[in-house]
């Protein structure tokens, strides 16, 4: 009996395992101007360090599958890049209502923090918690349960390079996520919990694959 069992544990991660090769989990990746989404997408493409990206990316780009591991688990993505500029931000919607985004990763850096006065993360979050929290699709169409993400992340990018500029004892009350307490108590409200992390997309690979498995294994 225990080698049968043992035979149908073998059987049933095997099973799993193609499973998860074969059936991709669907990630939005938004945020503000020059925040390190297309870095982020080309890390989980190709683990390592990522080249300096220079151009800005136009429109919304073709969503395509990156093939993620960590610590023996493994996961199929599929991310799209798109751009962020104010005029692409309806592109985010389109990307979630096209593709039925199950997690939702929105990024920030430390540009808040560096001058005040700066409000580029500010403005965007806004515009996204409340796209998410209505009822309804821009065109007026009813949103189905479906169409809600399981979590929202808000990812604090370029802790290589403000991490001891703005230290902590504990990441997760950082200043850094301060302005935007407010709109994650009201996706909370909605029921779509959030996952505060912090991450270098540029240079520590690790930190990317442990923050996308956490998100799918806790959410």
């Amino acid at each position: 009996m225990s080698l049968l069992t043992g035979f149908a544990v073998v059987v049933t991660e095997a099973a799993l395992a193609i499973y998860r090769k074969l059936h991709a989990v669907h990630f939005g990746v938004y945020g503000a101007t020059m925040v390190g989404k297309t870095t982020l997408h080309h890390q989980l493409r190709t683990r390592g360090e990522v080249q300096q990206i220079k151009e800005r990316t136009v429109g919304r780009h073709r969503a395509s599958r990156k093939y993620v591991k960590l610590d023996g688990d493994a996961h199929t993505l599929k991310t799209a890049d798109i751009g962020e500029e104010a005029i692409y931000w309806k592109e985010w919607l389109k990307d979630m209502r096209e593709r039925k985004v199950k997690y939702v990763i929105f990024m920030i850096d430390h540009r808040h923090l560096d001058n005040d006065s700066n409000m580029d993360h500010q403005i965007a979050w806004k515009f996204f918690v409340d796209a998410m929290i209505n009822d309804y699709w821009p065109d007026g169409k009813k949103k189905k349960d479906a169409d809600f993400p399981l979590a929202v992340g808000i990812w604090a990018n370029k802790y290589d390079i403000w991490g001891e500029k703005y230290p902590t004892e504990d990441i997760l009350k950082h200043k850094i996520f301060e302005p935007f307490k407010y709109g994650m108590s009201k996706l909370n409200d909605r029921g779509i919990p959030c996952f505060k992390y912090i991450v270098s997309a540029k240079s520590d690979p690790a930190m990317v694959y442990k923050g996308i498995f956490t998100m799918i294994k806790d959410y």
